[in-house]
């Protein structure tokens, strides 16, 4: 069910690594994740030619700005990596996504912002409507 303030429902705060070809032990290896708070999801085909990795926080807070926090903290000290990942052809990607009723709010604070910006990689937003939200729901948000 979504959160009743901000209509957000299972919001999720990842960092998406793709490459043609990726070799999920060299992107594991160069950002030491093994033991970190990071849950290596799935490498999966994503297209004919590109697989992708997503590393997501293992804390599942339900607020996204704290999910993204944890995430950007953990890979923070190897921005280094990140940097020759993205130098080896690897692209890369914080990404928020989530189920959300119309007219969501997702707000962040100034200071996460400027702690992901610190990774060098963009910031990303993946949203789809939340189960069960009749479509005409936005009608009465403009009425409002």
């Amino acid at each position: 069910m979504p959160h009743k303030k901000l209509g957000w429902e299972s919001p999720r705060a990842s960092l998406i690594v793709t490459k043609p070809d990726l070799a999920p032990e060299v992107v594991d290896a160069a950002l030491e994740v093994r033991g970190k708070a990071v849950d290596m999801l799935r490498v999966e085909a994503v297209s004919t030619d590109e697989s992708t990795r997503v590393y997501q926080p293992l804390e599942k807070s339900p607020a996204v700005e704290r999910q993204l926090l944890d995430l950007a903290n953990e890979l923070l000290p190897m921005r280094g990596a990140l940097e020759e990942l993205l130098g080896q052809g690897y692209h890369m990607r914080m990404e928020i996504s989530g189920f959300v009723k119309t007219n969501s709010v997702c707000s962040l604070e100034a200071s996460t912002l400027a702690l992901v910006q610190q990774l060098g990689v963009p910031l990303s937003f993946t949203t789809r409507v939340a189960r069960g939200e009749d479509d005409s729901d936005w009608l009465e948000s403009v009425l409002d």
